[in-house]
Formats: structure tokens, C-alpha cells, sequence
């Protein structure tokens, strides 16, 4: 049975059976029971903090499975098997920290305000053990400019956002549609949706992939509606018409009956694609900029060493939200939330305070360094404490590549080795270091009300051995849990909380008044980036 301590109170959640979940303050004999969702049942504790009640007594996961993702082995971990990972990495052996709230006061930096508990990243750089192994990139600094900033919530839910971004992002834009092991023989295809649009990403070649829109040229029919194999041909079910996997026109069924129109269903109509890391990117736009620029030179070079392509798809999860795709995928884009809606996270460390953000271009990135200081809890730490819990996190790293994957860590600074949650506009999240973690956020269908969130895990590989197949996708709908997907670990438990603030989130954004949002000059600022790339795509003055 789950039993833990609030982080700032001390007040003891513990299940009590049956989705319950009995809250009994410190030293004292006062308790409440309430449902996992929040509502109160009985007793003299008449309040309860919703995300600790998700925690301990919410959707769960097989007790063995409650492992840090980044630390497991490759295999795919679905329930079934017993998880391989290092001693000290379930959540049950770590320590504990326990204190009351207090307010971080900030302090002031050279590039502005930040936590009182901040160190800037050259601090890293300047004690790095390896500054000869560093890519250029782990040097630059690049915060947002600017200070707050207000966005009106029509973008979040309006009919007429919706369709801009159809035509001005999803038709324009270059956006992720599979992992190149997806399509690994020719004839395999990939169907990308994408709003009310439909794409096959076909393998035409041993090195070759192409995209086309999947329609029928004849009345319109989706030529594929599941991803499949081995492919010479799509063929519409409709009526018969076919074309070849390079797009060109095979047969037109009774064509005695189409004179002249051969020419115009020569070919399916096609959209760029660009690869790097092991993705696939489409651009249905036919002046599209080179992917790489798109990317530009910083993420590329960020990435260099990662070997992102080599990696293996241990877990795909795919998941219904009640929320517009953009108000899910904020909630992946700041740690500034870590204190209210992941307070059993902070009982393992700090409050992520310690976290470095910049923006170049379509890239934001930000960087964690592992520090026990917590501001928001009086913890603070000195210059060496912080340098030793990052060391000491990095040469944890080290040695876990080196024995579970055989990789030469030799070739990486320990700058390489920190984690970090970064983004791509418009919609993919491939976070930095050895974390694993790599999301995707699209409108579900013609809803702006919903979308789809995909959650992959991609794993580090042994060099010389070859990979299995992918993971296969697993389908959540709205009402069920992240811990439905065991394979993400501990990570889905972290899920449930940040999904748990969106369709209510959804809901307010409609009702506030005034009708704007804030996002802070610093820890925000990754967010208001996107919004920056946004408002230009869309063709939108500044707010």
C-alpha cells in the first residue's frame, strides 16, 4: 500500500483501498478520507492536495515497474516481465526530504532575475572536467528577451485558430511523422495524421522514404487508414484505382470511362521530406526551407554526439486529451509547475529551480542541473554542494552507459551528460542528454477541444548489436491513465499529474476573464518562444 509524506507539510497520504486515500496530519490523531479525484468522504480533514491523492491512491502501476526511466534496461516493459535496473533506482529506495514552505525571494543576475537558488550555466562550463570533448553548442546562452508576457485565450479553443493552423503550420511547416524504424523495409508505410490531413510515408528504397497525400485522386477516399508492410501498391478500396510506392499511377479501373484523365492522377501529390536523429519529417509546403535550417545550426550541433538514430523505440504511447494541443504541450515546457503538481517529486530532490532555459530560433532548450537546493522550501546550497550533486549525477550517468550499454563515455564532457526537456516548433519535444524522453502534440482531428499526445522512450543500444523491432504503439483514450502504459515506468505516473491540471485547464481558459494568460520573463520563456514562432507562422501581430 502507498504510504508517503507531503514535501512541505509532512502531512502522511496513504491508500486506504478502493480508489481512497486517508490524509493524517503530523502528530496529530485528525485524519480525512477522500477519493483518488478529490473528494472528500469523512473526517476532520476537510482538505487535500489533488496531486499526491492522484499519486497514492490514483490508476497505478505493477509495483516493479516504479523504476526512473532513464535507468532501466531496453527491453520493453509492459507488466509482464521484472524491470532490469541498477540498485537505488526505484522510487521506493531513495531518500526522502521533508520541509515547510518558503517563498523563493529570487535574487538578481547579470541577464536578470532568477531563483535564489540559480546558478548560470557558465558556472557548469567553467568546472567541466572534459572542455575539450564540448560541442560548440553547450556554450551558447540565449534567454528569451523580454519580460512577462500576456496571450489571448481565443488561440486556445477558437474554430478560427484552428484553421489558421492548418494552413499556415501543418500545410507549411516541417513536423515529425514516424521513427525511420517505423518504415524499415520497402513497401513499409507510416499514416501521419495531422488535423483533418492524411499523409503515407512510404520506405521507396533501402535509403529513400517519400510522402504523399493519402487521398484518392479519384472521389477523395483515404487510400490507407493504418500504418502497414511490404506494400507494391495502394490501392483505393472505393473503386479500384492504384498507384505504384513511388507515387506514379498503376491502373484506373474501367479507365474506357475516363478519357483524358490519366494525365491529371499521374501522381500522387507529394510532400517534402527531411531525416535527421532517425526521424522522419514531412513539409507539405513545395518551397519548404531545407530541414536543416529549419533546425538550424545550435540544435544540430547539440544533438551531434547523441546518436539519436541509434537508438531503440522501447515504448510508444499515444494518448486522447481533453485540451487544445498547445495547453498540453506547455505543460512539458517549464519545471516552474514541479512544486504544485509533482510534490512527490520534490521529496526525492529540489524543485528544479536549478533549471537553465534558451531559445535559438525553432529550438528552445532547457537544461537541468541536479542540485538539493529548494527554494520553495528554505533548502539553499553553496557553490561546491552544487557542483558535487551535479558530478556526481553525471558520473551516475557514466557509469550506467558504460555497464548496461558498453558505450564509451569517454567521448562525452559532462555537460553531455546532463538532462534537459527540449523543443521544436511547432509540436516535437526531443529532450536532451540520456533522458530518453521524446513527445508529440497534435490537434485530434477538427476538435480544438482535443489532441493526441504520442510519448516515446528511445534507448540507448549496445554498438554492434542489432535492434528489435520498435515498440508498438499503445492506444490511451481520454478516461484512461498513463499507468495504463507500464513500459513508461515511473514516468507515467509523472504523466497522470501534469494530464490531470488539462481538460480542467481547457475549461478555465473559456471562462477567464480578463481573456489573456501570463507567462513569466524567464522560467516561461521557452513557452513564450513558441508563441513568437506562432504568431509568426500565423501571420499574427505581437501580444
Amino acid at each position: 500500500m502507498r504510504r508517503e509524506p507531503h514535501p512541505l507539510t509532512g502531512t502522511i497520504y496513504e491508500e486506504a483501498g478502493e480508489g481512497r486515500v486517508r490524509v493524517s496530519k503530523q502528530d496529530s490523531e485528525s485524519y480525512g478520507i477522500f477519493t483518488w479525484q478529490g473528494e472528500w468522504l469523512e473526517g476532520e480533514v476537510t482538505q487535500a492536495d489533488p496531486h499526491m491523492l492522484v499519486y497514492i491512491g490514483g490508476p497505478d502501476l505493477p509495483l516493479d515497474h516504479e523504476v526512473f526511466w532513464m535507468a532501466a534496461g531496453s527491453d520493453v516493459y509492459d507488466g509482464s516481465i521484472p524491470v532490469d535496473a541498477p540498485p537505488g533506482t526505484h522510487m521506493s529506495e531513495m531518500g526522502r526530504l521533508i520541509s515547510g514552505f518558503t517563498p523563493d525571494k529570487g535574487k538578481d543576475t547579470a541577464r536578470g532575475p532568477r531563483s535564489s537558488e540559480f546558478y548560470e550555466a557558465e558556472f557548469f562550463l567553467e568546472h567541466e572536467r572534459f572542455p575539450e570533448r564540448l560541442p560548440d553548442a553547450f556554450r551558447q546562452v540565449s534567454p528569451m528577451e523580454g519580460g512577462p508576457q500576456r496571450i489571448h485565450t481565443d488561440r486556445f479553443y477558437k474554430r478560427e485558430y484552428h484553421d489558421l493552423e492548418v494552413e499556415r503550420i501543418w500545410k507549411r511547416t516541417w513536423q515529425m511523422a514516424c521513427r525511420e524504424d517505423d518504415i524499415p523495409d520497402v513497401g513499409d508505410y507510416h499514416v501521419y495524421e495531422i488535423a483533418h490531413l492524411s499523409f503515407l510515408v512510404v520506405r521507396t528504397g533501402e535509403d529513400e522514404i517519400r510522402a504523399y497525400q493519402n487521398v484518392c485522386l479519384h472521389r477523395g477516399r483515404l487510400l490507407k487508414e493504418c500504418s502497414g508492410r511490404g506494400a507494391s501498391e495502394f490501392m483505393c478500396p472505393y473503386h479500384g484505382w492504384s498507384w505504384k510506392i513511388d507515387g506514379s499511377l498503376k491502373s484506373i479501373t474501367t479507365e474506357w470511362d475516363f478519357p483524358g484523365v490519366r494525365e491529371d492522377a499521374a501522381q500522387l501529390p507529394e510532400a517534402n521530406v527531411g531525416r535527421w536523429g532517425g526521424f522522419v519529417f514531412i513539409n507539405p509546403d513545395p518551397d519548404a526551407e531545407p530541414l536543416e535550417d529549419f533546425l538550424g545550426p545550435v540544435m544540430i550541433d547539440y544533438y551531434s554526439k547523441y546518436r539519436l538514430e541509434d537508438r531503440y523505440k522501447q515504448a510508444h504511447v499515444q494518448k486522447l486529451v481533453r485540451a487544445n494541443w498547445k495547453v498540453v504541450m506547455e505543460a512539458f515546457m517549464e519545471s516552474y509547475h514541479v512544486i504544485a503538481t509533482h510534490p512527490h517529486q520534490m521529496l526525492l530532490g529540489g524543485d528544479l529551480a536549478n533549471t537553465d532555459y534558451d531559445v535559438f530560433g525553432n529550438w528552445g532548450r532547457a537544461g537541468i542541473f541536479p542540485s538539493p537546493g529548494s527554494p520553495q522550501r528554505g533548502i539553499s546550497t553553496t557553490p561546491e554542494e552544487a557542483l558535487a550533486s551535479w558530478r556526481a549525477a553525471v558520473d551516475g550517468q557514466r557509469a550506467m552507459l558504460k555497464g548496461m550499454y558498453g558505450i564509451d563515455t569517454d567521448q562525452f564532457a559532462d555537460n553531455e551528460l546532463q538532462g534537459g526537456f527540449h523543443d521544436l516548433f511547432p509540436n516535437l519535444h526531443p529532450w536532451g542528454g540520456w533522458s530518453r524522453i521524446c513527445f508529440r502534440f497534435r490537434p485530434h482531428g477538427d476538435d480544438p477541444d482535443a489532441c493526441v499526445m504520442d510519448a516515446l522512450l528511445l534507448a540507448p543500444w549496445p554498438d554492434g548489436k542489432d535492434k528489435p523491432p520498435p515498440a508498438k504503439i499503445r492506444k490511451l483514450g481520454f478516461d484512461d491513465a498513463w499507468t495504463a502504459a507500464p513500459e513508461l515506468l515511473s514516468l507515467s505516473k509523472i504523466m497522470d499529474q501534469d494530464v490531470g491540471n488539462l481538460a480542467s485547464l481547457q475549461k478555465g481558459l473559456k471562462a477567464k476573464q480578463p481573456p489573456y494568460v501570463w507567462y513569466s520573463a524567464y522560467q516561461e520563456g521557452k513557452i513564450r518562444n513558441f508563441h513568437r514562432n506562432y504568431n509568426k507562422a500565423l501571420g499574427l501581430d505581437d501580444e
